[in-house]
C-alpha cells in the first residue's frame, strides 16, 4: 500500500487553499489515502498546522496521545486561530442507552473522528445522537449550543455556517456529508419526520433526563439518497475543489455553498436526490 505523509497532506491542503484561521468540518475515509506515516494522528497534526489550531496532542509523543477527552477545566494554555470539527454520531441513545459526551464513542464515523473525540483538548456537543467533537478557536462557542435537534436554528451546525466553515473530505465521498439534514428539515422533505427521544445525558453536574429530537427517515419509503448531482453542480459552479491523493481524493466545499446547492435541488423537487424514487413510483 502506498504511504501518505504529513507533507503529502499539507501539499494537498495548500493546493485547496486551506489556510490559517479556517474552520473545517472534516468527513474522512482514510483507507482511500494510503498507509499514514505516523498513524492517524498524522492527519490531525497536518490539519492543525494548516489552519493554525494549537493542539496539546500535536505537541505530545505518540505514547501520550491515546487519552480520553478532558473536561473544560483541564484545557489550558491553548491558542488557536483555526477550528477542526468532526462528526461523532452514535445512535444508541435512540435505543435507550445513556449518553456521556466524554466517554460515549462515535460509531461508524471513522478512525479520525474517534481519534479527535479522545483528545484531551477536544470538546463535544451535547446532542446525544448527532454530536461533533471540536478542537480550536471556536470549540467553546460550538459546544455551548445545546439545541433539541442537531441541525436546528442556533445549533452548532448553523453556527458553523455563520462562521463560514468549510467541509473537508479526506478520502470520503460527498455522500458522507451530514449537513444535508440541515436542508432537509428546513424544507420539510416528505421522506423524513420528527421523532423525540428521551433518556439520560451526562452534564457537567451529573446525569439528567433530557429529550432530543431527530428528523428521521420514513422507513416505509426507506429513502436512499445520493449527493453526486450536488457535487456535479458545485463543480460546474466552481465551488467544489479536489486533488488526488494516492487511491482517493481530498475535497473542499464551503458549507454555505453546499447548503445553497442542496436547497436548490430539494426546493425544486424534494425527491430529486432519492435513488429509489422509481421503485416507489414517485415520478420526476
Amino acid at each position: 500500500m502506498k504511504e501518505v505523509t504529513k507533507e503529502h497532506l499539507l501539499a494537498a491542503l495548500q493546493a485547496l487553499n486551506v489556510r490559517p484561521g479556517d474552520g473545517l468540518l472534516v468527513h474522512s475515509a482514510l483507507q482511500f489515502l494510503g498507509r499514514p506515516v505516523g498513524g492517524v494522528g498524522m492527519y490531525f497534526e497536518a490539519l492543525c498546522e494548516a489552519v493554525g489550531c494549537d493542539s496539546i496532542s500535536a505537541r505530545l509523543d505518540a505514547n501520550e496521545r491515546d487519552v480520553p477527552a478532558a473536561s473544560p477545566a483541564s484545557r489550558t494554555g491553548l491558542a488557536s486561530s483555526g477550528t477542526i470539527a468532526v462528526p461523532t454520531f452514535n445512535f444508541s441513545f435512540a435505543k435507550g442507552e445513556p449518553y456521556d459526551p466524554i466517554n460515549t464513542p462515535s460509531v461508524g464515523m471513522g478512525a479520525l473522528s474517534e481519534y479527535v473525540r479522545r483528545l484531551p483538548e477536544a470538546r463535544r456537543t451535547r446532542h446525544p445522537m448527532q454530536s461533533l467533537a471540536v478542537v480550536g478557536a471556536f470549540s467553546d462557542d460550538l459546544v455551548s449550543r445545546d439545541t433539541p435537534g442537531a441541525f436546528d436554528a442556533g445549533s452548532a451546525f448553523e453556527r458553523m455556517l455563520d462562521l463560514d466553515f468549510k467541509i473537508l473530505l479526506l478520502g470520503a465521498d460527498i455522500d458522507a456529508i451530514s449537513l444535508i439534514h440541515y436542508s432537509e428539515q428546513r424544507l420539510n422533505v416528505p421522506y423524513r419526520y420528527w421523532k423525540d427521544f428521551t433518556g439520560r445525558v451526562k452534564g457537567y453536574t451529573g446525569w439528567e433526563k433530557r429529550t432530543y429530537r431527530m428528523y428521521v427517515r420514513d422507513m416505509a419509503l426507506d429513502p436512499k439518497l445520493t449527493l453526486h448531482p450536488v457535487r456535479d453542480y458545485l463543480q460546474t459552479c466552481g465551488q467544489y475543489f479536489s486533488v488526488a491523493l494516492n487511491y482517493g481524493q481530498v475535497g473542499l466545499i464551503r458549507m454555505i455553498d453546499f447548503v445553497r446547492a442542496v436547497d436548490l435541488f430539494l426546493s425544486e423537487d424534494p425527491y430529486s436526490l432519492m435513488l429509489n424514487r422509481g421503485e416507489l413510483g414517485i415520478e420526476k
